[in-house]
């Protein structure tokens, strides 16, 4: 439910007893401490029901207060405090044990350990209470919320290289793959892949540039408009560097920019909590693009909260696509639409919209193994649930899709994936374009405008 705030009169009250004339939403008081405090919660989390709206409970409301004629007299769950719990991280915020790479597991979270990644249960809440509206007479309008569309698939790329001919890789396919047989095939195979590795250094050639060229060709005759995001440093091992002002990026930087396409970074490795880094990295970013980037991705969905979307506001970024999970696709934040995060340890919304990932590409081949034919009916899941919820999918394809050696039959979940966005359903347009089309379906001009009202006194 996208918010209008108005000044006459009370629709709806939240708190712990009813209001005359107002519709109620059940507050559990003693759970509002515990929200905002670094101390670890157990919801008690279970499947309920409200007039035919199901809905994960985590805070039930014990109360015996007549609530008179509210329709939701008989909720008993606070579903504005469960809803909060997913939108402002709180069970990253006190989270103590991270992967290798110091990241929020899957499994760490509420909705993993359930085995329910694929269920944004904040469009439940959200239904819950548009049932009591309409109760009372009040129908949400079912307008298009994405630009004439009532859903939105946001194409994206993060652009970790755009060489395949460089020294680590020149060492694995001449001395482990070729010398050592590492693939163990036989010694034709062997000088084949050989032979065709070493024509990547020839920019016609080159898998990682023939990627951009040909997913830029689809995307344009899909419809599609793409964020793509490049680095532009890095210190760590985990860094591919690359001069954006060699001749090939500026190639690829033009042709992007000149069909339309939105522009981002993708930090490097630590840049994800070091903010003069972020910095840094942006200011080149900028001065290669030719324009101000408004788009970010951390490296290896590096995050730590709060200080990653700080770190974003202070370096001048509107929208960040970081939080999914690396192992396990679906909704790590319990929806799928944009939100701005809550800062649990200052008080405050953060001006930074979050537009959660929603399944990348890597995450199918190399943490779940699936093939490409696989790949593509999850992702087919996955974007029939969006539009279900009227919501927005963001998918993330490597400019490694067309890399037969390594990447066989990925070229085609890309071709399939692209097929399925533009098939009538969806707003195809990148991050910025999406919270733009977001936005505007509220009657909000820009996010300047929002914040004045979350940051206005009451009258």
């Amino acid at each position: 439910v996208r918010v209008r705030f108005v000044r006459q009169g009370a629709t709806v009250h939240y708190g712990p007893a009813p209001v005359d004339g107002a519709l109620w939403l059940p507050a559990n008081p003693s759970i509002h401490g515990m929200l905002l405090a670094r101390e670890s919660l157990t919801p008690d989390a279970r499947d309920t029901e409200f007039n035919g709206e199901r809905f994960l409970s985590l805070f039930p409301v014990g109360t015996t207060i007549d609530a008179g004629d509210s329709p939701l007299h008989s909720l008993r769950s606070d579903i504005v405090s469960a809803a909060f719990f997913f939108l402002s991280r709180h069970e990253e915020w006190t989270c103590t044990e991270f992967d290798q790479f110091g990241r929020f597991r899957a499994d760490a979270g509420l909705l993993g350990r359930r085995g329910e990644l694929d269920r944004p249960v904040v469009r439940e809440y959200a239904a819950v209470l548009a049932c009591g509206l309409l109760s009372r007479g009040v129908e949400l309008p079912r307008d298009e919320r994405y630009a004439g569309h009532p859903a939105a698939a946001v194409m994206t790329h993060d652009i970790d290289y755009l060489s395949k001919f460089t020294p680590g890789l020149v060492f694995r396919e001449v001395v482990k793959n070729f010398f050592f047989n590492r693939r163990h095939v036989n010694a034709a195979e062997r000088r084949r892949r050989l032979w065709e590795y070493l024509q990547f250094h020839r920019r016609s050639r080159d898998p990682y540039v023939v990627s951009i060229l040909r997913m830029l060709e689809i995307e344009t005759a899909s419809g599609i408009t793409a964020s793509w995001l490049f680095k532009t440093g890095g210190r760590d091992k985990r860094d591919v560097s690359y001069r954006l002002d060699s001749s090939r990026a500026r190639m690829i930087l033009r042709m992007i920019r000149e069909k339309g396409h939105d522009i981002g970074l993708h930090p490097s490795f630590h840049a994800h909590d070091d903010l003069p880094m972020l910095q840094r990295e942006k200011k080149r970013l900028d001065t290669a693009a030719a324009m101000q980037s408004r788009s970010v991705r951390q490296h290896y969905l590096r995050f730590r909260y709060p200080a990653t979307w700080r770190n974003q506001v202070a370096a001048g970024f509107e929208v960040d696509s970081t939080l999914g999970h690396a192992e396990q696709e679906g909704f790590r934040g319990g929806t799928a639409h944009p939100f701005l995060p809550f800062d649990l340890e200052e008080g405050r919304v953060l001006p930074v919209w979050e537009v959660p990932l929603t399944v990348m590409d890597g995450t199918l081949a190399h943490y779940r193994g699936l093939d490409p034919v696989q790949a593509v009916e999850r992702i087919r899941e996955l974007l029939d649930l969006t539009a279900q919820v009227r919501g927005t999918a963001v998918l993330l394809f490597h400019n490694t899709a067309y890399d037969h050696h390594d990447f066989q039959g990925w070229g085609g979940v890309f071709e399939e994936s692209c097929r399925m966005m533009s098939d009538g359903r969806f707003h195809t347009g990148a991050l910025p374009s999406v919270v733009r089309s977001w936005l505007s379906s509220s009657g909000y001009e820009s996010l300047p405008d929002v914040m004045k009202v979350i940051n206005s006194e009451p009258a």
